[in-house]
Order: structure tokens, then C-alpha cells, then sequence
């Protein structure tokens, strides 16, 4: 574990908070009075129902596949660092993306493995062959990717992905999927196709559940038997068990939040790539498949600061690089105003 590094949490008590990708609907009234009287029938005193079987049943349900192939973990993040530890060890290597969930660095740091990095274009995206081809000179053990890509926003279409699955048939895949629900294509329909294939989902994005730490791991019967062998016990509290429940039963309320993030979205990088054209200074925005949009310029730190004073948080990232959370529309305006003020829309800066 020497040489770790924490993973980096910026909230700070700002006014607008656009560095996490947190969905910025909540839940409804309805469903608010529905978990209030389920919590306060909760035993608190006792254990929560170990196996979280009404999740994997209801989230079975939403993702087309039986109990059987889902575990439930205290976030994908749970998830993904179990099968981490049980495929890297000392000597073990790992092959991902670059920029990625820096979260499967500080699992593979845990466990004394070796990370091997692909680089992307500004981006994101990259060739496939020869991804396939540093993994195959490598070595590696394992292979872990999200899609859509955090923070570039890029998504691999799925023949891509069977490509990796083919060249790697007795390695772990692993696909993050965090942001499916913002790009509408999941590699999950392939888990009894390729016996290597592995897939994680969250509550925490789409479903505005971040709160509640809900995860979910996907895989053939086979190898997700294996692995629940290896879960934590009661790895997930009863009171995240019944607010998900709720939340899952009522699909139609998030379908239709996704629809208005997702246009909300494709507004905000229209008019971003107008202060892009507009701008005094050098700054570039990319097109996004998930629910922020990632960019950058020289002059990140005068950016990142302008919008602080301004009360705006924003995610920072190696070199000139930089991610923005899509908000409400409200707070998309602010970012906008603020944006054209620092970098000088129309060519006079106000930073």
C-alpha cells in the first residue's frame, strides 16, 4: 500500500456544485412520504437482509437479467474494487484508459498491482487495435474501462468492445457503465456471450441516489456465484436498501429526468462551443455521451479560480484539462455568464 493516494473529495460549501456528477433532481414528494413511513417500520436494531434480494430483483427487472447475475454493493465503487483484489495482486497488471476513474488506480495501489495506461486523444477517443496490442505486450490480468469514459465523456460502441472481449478470452473486462442511462447502450445484453465480461451501474447518477451508495456488479451466474463468495456481509444498510426500492419501483420519474439532463446537455455544450469560437483566450470543448461535459485550456487555473470566486466548483485534471458537471438549467446560465467573463467572450477578458 505504500505510495497510495486518497481519492480527492472537492465539495467545499460553494453555491453551485458542478465536480461531481451528481444528478441534479432529487425525488419526488410521493416517493419522499413513501421511504418516511417505510424507515420508521425498519427494525434498526437488526441487520440488514444480507443478499439486498428485492434490489437485485427490481434492478433485474430495469437491466434484463435475472437475480442471479447481479451482486449489490455500498456503491460500484465496492464493486469494482472486489474484483480488483481478486484478479490483481503484486506482479498482476491492470489495463485501462487514460484519462479514467481514478478510483481504479487507489484499488490497484491497494493491492500492490501495476497499472498500464493507455493514453487517449484530447477527446477520448483511441484506437482499439492498438489498446489490444499494449495489453497483449504487457501482459496484462485484467482489463477495466468506464463507458461512457469519466471525464472525457467518449463512449465505445459495442463491436469495439467485442474486439477487446476476443483478444482478452481468459482475462477479466470489466465495463463501467456509471453513465449508461446518459448513453442508452450497455454491454450487459453480452454477459452470457463472453464468459470474461463483467459490468458495473450505480444509483448514484441517473437515479440522483448518490446519497444511498447503491451498486450493482453484472456477470454470468457462474462467475457472479464465484464472486459473491467474496462479498462483504451486510455490505449494504437497510435504510439505502429501502430508499432504492422506492426509487426503483417508479422508473417513469427517472426515464424523465434522464430525457431533460441529456437535453439540458446537448444546450449547454451548443453554447459552450460558442464562447469556444468567441473567447480571447484558448479554450475547447468536447462532445459528451454522460451528464458533463469535459474541456480544456492554458489557462485552466485563472478558469477554475474565475468560477470560485463566483461561487461555481468545477472538477480540475491533469495538465489543462478540466470537467464540468451538466446542471439545472439555472445553474447551467450562471456557468455560462461566468465562463464568458473569464475567458473574455466576444475579446475582452473580465477574469
Amino acid at each position: 500500500m505504500k505510495g497510495i493516494e486518497s481519492y480527492i473529495n472537492l465539495h467545499d460549501n460553494l453555491e453551485i456544485r458542478l465536480n461531481a456528477n451528481e444528478s441534479y433532481f432529487g425525488i419526488d414528494e410521493k416517493m419522499t412520504l413513501h421511504i418516511k413511513t417505510d424507515i420508521c417500520n425498519l427494525d434498526l436494531n437488526r441487520y440488514p437482509e444480507d443478499g439486498s434480494e428485492l434490489l437485485k430483483e427490481l434492478y433485474g427487472g430495469y437491466a434484463g437479467v435475472d437475480k442471479e447475475n447481479i451482486v449489490v454493493g455500498n456503491g460500484s465503487d465496492e464493486m469494482i474494487g472486489l474484483v480488483i483484489g481478486l484478479k490483481i495482486a503484486k506482479g498482476k497488471k491492470l489495463l485501462t484508459l487514460n484519462p479514467d476513474f481514478s478510483m481504479y488506480d487507489y484499488y490497484v495501489s491497494m493491492h500492490s498491482g501495476e497499472m498500464v495506461k493507455y493514453n487517449t486523444k484530447e477527446d477520448g477517443s483511441f484506437d482499439i487495435d492498438k489498446f489490444i496490442k499494449l495489453g497483449k505486450k504487457e501482459n496484462v490480468d485484467m482489463i477495466i474501462f468506464s463507458n461512457p469514459n469519466n471525464p472525457t465523456g467518449h463512449a465505445i460502441e459495442a463491436f469495439k468492445i467485442t474486439k477487446i472481449l476476443e483478444a482478452f478470452k481468459d482475462k477479466v473486462v470489466l465495463v463501467d457503465e456509471a453513465y449508461y442511462e446518459f448513453f442508452g447502450e450497455s454491454m450487459i445484453p453480452y454477459i452470457n456471450r463472453y464468459k470474461n465480461l463483467l459490468v458495473t451501474r450505480t444509483l448514484s447518477k441517473a437515479w440522483g441516489l448518490a446519497a444511498t451508495r447503491i451498486g450493482f456488479l453484472i456477470g454470468n451466474c457462474e462467475d457472479i456465484k464465484k464472486i459473491n463468495k467474496y462479498k462483504v456481509p451486510y455490505n449494504v444498510n437497510s435504510l439505502s436498501q429501502v430508499v432504492a426500492s422506492i426509487v426503483l419501483k417508479d422508473r417513469m420519474h427517472v426515464e424523465k429526468n434522464i430525457k431533460e439532463i441529456v437535453s439540458e446537455r446537448e444546450k449547454l455544450y451548443k453554447s459552450l462551443k460558442e464562447i469556444q469560437e468567441n473567447s480571447a483566450l484558448y479554450i475547447e470543448f468536447y462532445p459528451s455521451k454522460a451528464n458533463y461535459i469535459y474541456g480544456r485550456t492554458e489557462y485552466k487555473e485563472a478558469l477554475i479560480n474565475g468560477l470560485k470566486s463566483r461561487g461555481i466548483l468545477i472538477r480540475s485534471f491533469e495538465k489543462n484539462n478540466f470537467r464540468i458537471t451538466v446542471g439545472c438549467p439555472f445553474e447551467n446560465n450562471k456557468l455560462l455568464q461566468a465562463i464568458r467573463e473569464i475567458v473574455g467572450y466576444g475579446g475582452v477578458s473580465y477574469a
